[in-house]
């Protein structure tokens, strides 16, 4: 049975936002994650709002959709009309690719769909469907949502991913990368040929493995001048999932491997869940200001 602990961060975060924490048996200690709740939260007792995970960055944290201005940014802009709202959760979980570790001591997959979900489900005024589920990650973390949305496709209904690292994983693939990149990989998922989840966790083999429902709705952003080439990566996975009847659209945009790009393209991508995202029935129909 999952355990939750309130825990105020030291660091500032924005109106709205709260941060928590999150013990359970798929990951050792407490998981702290933000929630950001919308303007109308409060004073609207019995609406349901759709939730959007956000996975950050390798050298990012909880924290950084607040640390980054993000947070305070979602919020003003479903204020004042040109978001509609809907929740968003930020757990941390740096150096897991939001994975399953190979020697089976991080099961942080599974405490994204079965723990987070679940303790999100029951704590807040969320739509627990599908269509009121969707993931997005930077980096990291769009490998990360991009996986989540492929393997778990009754789960979420959309899935963006800006700057992921969406390269061929198996063993064999990994001599064409740095030794960092090797190194990051390996360390979760298993260093010797013969013992690894490498091709477990490969986007490209779980794109083209039967599904046990539709796809997701899949937007892949990713900047022209990323110093790893992940804009072109991109690409060639978007034209490789279209080949498994799996749609997806691509946004290359000016930028590189960082924040001065991530910023406007994840409000951006916060923008198309918007679009995405089915609302409560007693809701009017969603509208918002360009």
């Amino acid at each position: 049975m999952a355990a939750l602990a309130a825990s105020r961060c030291a660091t500032s975060v924005p109106s709205g936002a709260t941060v928590e924490r999150l013990s359970a048996p798929t990951v050792p200690g407490a998981v702290p994650y933000l929630v950001l709740t919308p303007p109308s939260y409060d004073a609207s007792p019995r609406r349901r709002y759709p939730v959007l995970y956000f996975l950050h960055d390798g050298w990012g944290t909880h924290r950084t959709l607040a640390r980054r201005g993000i947070a305070a940014e979602l919020r003003a802009r479903m204020a004042d009309g040109r978001l509609p709202e809907f929740l968003v959760v930020a757990p941390g979980g740096r150096g897991t690719w939001f994975s399953d570790s190979h020697d089976g001591k991080v099961r942080y997959e599974q405490f994204l769909v079965s723990d987070l979900r679940r303790e999100i489900e029951s704590r807040y005024r969320v739509i627990a469907a599908r269509g009121g589920r969707g993931v997005t990650g930077i980096s990291m973390g769009g490998f990360g949502a991009v996986k989540l949305g492929l393997r778990h496709p009754d789960l979420f209904g959309a899935v963006s991913s800006l700057s992921g690292p969406l390269m061929p994983i198996g063993w064999d693939d990994l001599e064409r990368y740095g030794s960092r990149t090797r190194r990051l990989l390996t360390r979760v998922f298993g260093d010797a040929p013969d013992d690894n989840s490498l091709a477990a966790n490969d986007v490209w083999e779980i794109a083209r493995a039967p599904r046990t429902a539709p796809p997701p709705a899949i937007q892949l952003r990713g900047g022209t001048e990323d110093a790893y080439g992940l804009g072109r990566v991109a690409t060639q996975f978007s034209a490789y999932l279209a080949e498994h009847d799996v749609p997806a659209t691509v946004v290359l945009e000016p930028g590189g491997h960082r924040w001065s790009y991530w910023r406007d393209a994840l409000l951006a991508a916060c923008a198309w869940h918007a679009t995405m995202f089915a609302y409560d029935s007693s809701d009017e129909p969603p509208t918002f200001r360009r």
